[in-house]
């Protein structure tokens, strides 16, 4: 045999090799609508995959669970563990088995991994915010990769034949949303126990950030060590639950003023544009008869089909994305073009580079540029079609399950050698 067939032939063997490797998926409290993708996608890979339903304390651990953990790995010889956002108890028991554990997180910002735990040598972070990502870093988390979210190519082209098979070319509405107004915020929730002239701090801020969608970021920061510790002097009842490694002045700014402030905006831009064109909001949202004029309410939609039906079906989709997301391109977008939608989006300089504006995607600055672009491409259908064809095309060219996985268990895999 000569040296160059050799060559093949060990390269092939060392696929086999790879792809025979076994990882265990772990649901935290509850399973995520994306799991099932990743599976899917790992097996297309050629990885034996398996389950694991067990594990339900995500931010606290459990001697029982982790023991649970341990004895399924060992018993089924498991090589990796793998979950969606990071379950202390999984990084636990990959510790104790020795094995390497990667969290694909799939929100921002997320402060689940600010512990010890996520420091271990074993864990392994896929993070889709380049910005979060340098937090990790710096905060002393060994292993982050930066990966944009992703779409299941071959189940969304299956839809897609489904929901245009249905719509004939149609429309169901002229500009849809689908999310939540975060009405529900830790901010309302603790106002009353917050002292008035703070109140008038944080209005502050809300003015300051809100309705500025220009990639500055006006809220972290704000709220400073010495803000906190006045906070605390004056309103011993609140209580801000922070069992993470990082200071709480930015745990409340990273958990109850972005949400705060997606809450303002939402309500003020749906309003806004509701004035004068027909929006659709898609929610569970309790507060939205109360808060919204002349929108059309309907139930919120689950992940897949049904979203891809109204994604497909509006001719403008919104994203408005939480101030705390400040570099990373969230889901809906990415569900909206593999649907085949146009995106309508909250400036993002990260996205900017995922998508070439005006071209695949749209995006404003201000709520005068929104209006601006809400009328215009109203107006346009050919221009506003193109934009949407360009931008599915991109999504399920580049930013796929499959794709987005090959190339994590790669780095993961590739640190061996």
């Amino acid at each position: 045999m000569s040296i160059l067939s050799f060559s093949i032939v060990t390269e092939l063997w060392c696929d086999r090799k790879v792809n025979r490797m076994k990882l265990l998926l772990v649901h935290g409290h509850m399973k995520q609508p994306v799991s099932d993708d990743i599976l899917y996608a790992l097996g297309k890979l050629g990885y034996e995959t398996a389950e694991y339903h067990e594990v339900w304390e995500t931010t606290v651990l459990n001697d029982a669970q982790i023991e649970g953990l341990v004895s399924y790995i060992m018993e089924n010889k498991i090589d990796f563990l793998i979950s969606v956002y990071f379950i202390m108890n999984a990084a636990m028991a990959t510790f104790k088995t020795n094995i390497r554990y990667i969290s694909i997180i799939w929100d921002a910002p997320y402060v689940g991994i600010y512990n010890p735990l996520g420091r271990l040598n074993n864990v392994w972070i896929s993070s889709f915010d380049k910005l979060e990502r340098e937090r990790y870093l710096e905060k002393g988390i060994k292993h982050v990769l930066y990966q944009p979210l992703s779409v299941n190519q071959d189940l969304t082209e299956e839809w897609n034949r489904d929901i245009q098979d249905a719509l004939q070319g149609n429309y169901i509405h002229d500009i849809s949303f689908v999310g939540r107004l975060y009405d529900k915020n830790t901010y309302d929730e603790c106002i009353e126990m917050i002292p008035d002239v703070m109140r008038y701090y944080f209005n502050s801020i809300f003015e300051e950030a809100a309705c500025k969608w220009d990639g500055i970021n006006r809220v972290y920061g704000t709220t400073t060590n010495e803000i906190w510790k006045y906070i605390e002097v004056i309103s011993p009842e609140f209580k801000l639950v922070n069992r993470m490694d990082i200071e709480d002045a930015r745990c409340f700014e990273m958990t109850c003023i972005v949400k705060k402030i997606a809450n303002i905006e939402r309500v003020a831009v749906l309003n806004m544009l509701a004035e004068e064109y027909s929006v659709a909001l898609y929610t569970d949202s309790e507060s939205a008869k109360t808060v919204l004029r002349n929108v059309e309410l309907q139930p919120p939609v689950i992940m897949g089909k049904a979203a891809g039906m109204v994604y497909a079906g509006s001719k403008i989709n919104l994203n408005i994305s939480l101030k705390g997301m400040e570099g990373g391109t969230p889901l809906r977008i990415m569900d909206i073009m593999a649907a085949g939608g146009f995106v309508l989006s909250s400036y993002c300089s990260e996205t900017a580079e995922l998508f070439e504006e005006d071209k695949e995607i749209v995006m404003f600055k201000t709520p005068e540029e929104l209006v601006e672009k809400v009328n215009y491409y109203l107006g346009h259908d050919r221009e506003r079609k193109q934009i949407a064809e360009a931008g599915h095309k991109k999504v399920i060219t580049c930013y796929t399950y499959e794709k987005k996985l090959k190339q994590l268990m790669e780095w993961v895999i590739g640190s061996d050698k």
